[in-house]
């Protein structure tokens, strides 16, 4: 009976830790892929995934772009591994006003239970708007991107509830740049406080406005949490 019974709780044993690793698996959450906006179909792309992480390689044609999300819960502490590459910039944006700013690439963190005062009319404009270029996560958000004109190292403020980090330029066209940053101190820079809340939501994103010329080859990847 022993013998019998032996092979039939390690089974059993094997299955309990299946169904344990795919639980832990289903509450991180997973990568979802979608285009950028109304006009915009996606490009020339390979992804690969990991526990903590994402991989990226885009090919994009002028009014192509893509972009990946995930949902989760993560320590506002929890540090991120960025490494990017492009080959140009969206020499038509302007990195300034939020319906001009198309990085080629970017990261973005979301603070889901962070949120700046606004009033009712300003967040109704806010939804039109999104209605067109694509909603970003919910919450305040920080963004680690490849800009154009603007200079390499500016923090500044695209929107209310989103702060950007440029971490590259035309300067570094054709270039790897790689940086790790602690989200609870580029939080506290940017709004001068600390997150009350976890890190809600990842979002990887990839564009090229249709009025650009030529294609543009870029490559991103992200540990998060790297801790």
């Amino acid at each position: 009976m022993d013998r019998g019974g032996r092979p039939g709780i390690a089974a059993c044993t094997l299955l309990v830790l299946a169904a344990v690793a795919a639980v832990s698996l289903a509450a991180a959450g997973a990568w979802t892929e979608s285009g950028v906006g109304w006009l915009s179909s996606l490009p020339e792309r390979k992804s690969s995934f990991s526990d903590n992480g994402i991989s990226l390689e885009v090919n994009m044609a002028p009014g192509t772009g893509v972009s990946f999300e995930r949902e989760g819960a993560w320590p506002s502490s929890s540090r991120a591994t960025i490494r990017m590459s492009s080959d140009n910039v969206n020499a038509t944006g302007n990195d300034y006003v939020p319906s001009e700013a198309f990085f080629p690439v970017s990261v973005t963190f979301a603070f889901g239970e962070d949120f700046v005062s606004m009033g009712f009319w300003p967040r109704v404009g806010l939804f039109f708007r999104h209605l067109w270029s694509g909603f970003p996560p919910s919450g305040i958000r920080l963004t680690y991107a490849w800009g154009n004109r603007v200079p390499l190292g500016s923090m500044y403020r695209l929107r209310d509830e989103e702060t950007v980090f440029v971490i590259a330029g035309s300067d570094q066209a054709g270039k790897e740049i790689s940086v790790v940053r602690r989200l609870s101190e580029d939080f506290q820079a940017a709004y001068a406080r600390a997150p009350k809340g976890p890190v809600t939501e990842v979002q990887v994103r990839a564009a090229r406005p249709s009025g650009e010329s030529g294609s543009i080859k870029a490559r991103l990847s992200l540990g998060f949490p790297s801790d």
